[in-house]
């Protein structure tokens, strides 16, 4: 308890001086597995005003999972859906065989249907659903369920709306397929994740205007359990981000006191592992939306 109290307070102390600083490796991963419970959140209010939902299915490849990628990603994926329910009370939220293409779509008509806007965070894999079909299709990607069934950015455009303010996709080219200006659609129907999320074919990346943010991996998404620098890997960097989120920062300051915290840079502009692979189109000055 006492080894998270002086971690927390070093963690406030860096994001509010947006100050240069390597925590100590051991103490940090100490902290990254204690109890759920020890999260201090900001405390706000319930409400019915915005829709959040976390999905980790941990479908299993065996060309580039193990054991300990699994273990961290239900780890990670509950410390972020614990702190999201401390911003809104209630999150739609699955992981492993519980989150099938079914509980994906189910959770996001709810969220649409009730909800003024939403947020998102998903963890796993992507397919290429048509690939084999005739004529074969690589525009289309999907989010891999559990069982490795496809979630299809075709079917998400269904079940989303531009009410969809702050998503990150956290799957493996979910920045890709994408063009200012331009609506993707062809024979198979909206393609391209950044699109099918936010229904927004204006966002800039890098982008400094507008009501939305999504984040997405160009090529693939670093697993969880992969060296970001030193003692930190992608489960240290995805948990610091909703963190930082949670405690009211904008999308820029949290990628800053990533490119600080865990790579030694000045800010993630200057941060190849950040600015040339996660890419965020629309407003990076967003903060997660209030509640009215």
């Amino acid at each position: 308890m006492f080894g998270w109290i002086i971690y927390h307070g070093r963690l406030r102390e860096l994001y509010e001086a947006k100050k240069p600083h390597i925590a100590t490796s051991a103490l940090f991963l100490l902290c990254f597995f204690l109890a759920i419970q020890l999260i201090p959140i900001s405390d706000v209010s319930a409400s019915n005003d915005v829709g959040a939902a976390v999905f980790c299915p941990n479908n299993f490849d065996p060309s580039v999972d193990t054991a300990n990628e699994i273990s961290l990603a239900r780890t990670t994926y509950a410390y972020i859906k614990n702190m999201l329910s401390a911003e809104y009370g209630y999150v739609y939220f699955a992981t492993d065989s519980s989150c099938t293409v079914n509980y994906y779509l189910a959770a996001l008509q709810s969220i649409k249907t009730i909800y003024d806007q939403a947020v998102v965070f998903s963890k796993g894999h992507r397919g290429v659903p048509f690939l084999y079909y005739n004529p074969p299709n690589t525009n289309h990607f999907s989010l891999l369920d559990y069982y490795g069934s496809n979630v299809i950015d075709a079917t998400i455009h269904g079940r989303t709306s531009s009410e969809n303010v702050f998503t990150f996709i956290w799957h493996c080219q979910t920045a890709q397929h994408y063009q200012y200006g331009v609506i993707p659609h062809d024979s198979y129907g909206y393609y391209g994740m950044p699109y099918c999320w936010t229904h927004n074919a204006y966002m800039y990346s890098w982008g400094t205007s507008g009501s939305q943010v999504f984040l997405g991996w160009v090529g693939g998404s670093p697993q969880f359990e992969t060296t970001a620098e030193g003692s930190y890997n992608y489960a240290h960097v995805a948990y610091l981000f909703w963190y930082c989120v949670c405690n009211g920062a904008q999308v820029d300051e949290a990628l800053n006191t990533i490119a600080q915290t865990v790579f030694g840079d000045a800010s993630y502009l200057q941060c190849a592992q950040l600015k040339d692979k996660l890419v965020v189109y629309g407003n990076r000055d967003l903060t997660l939306p209030a509640e009215w």
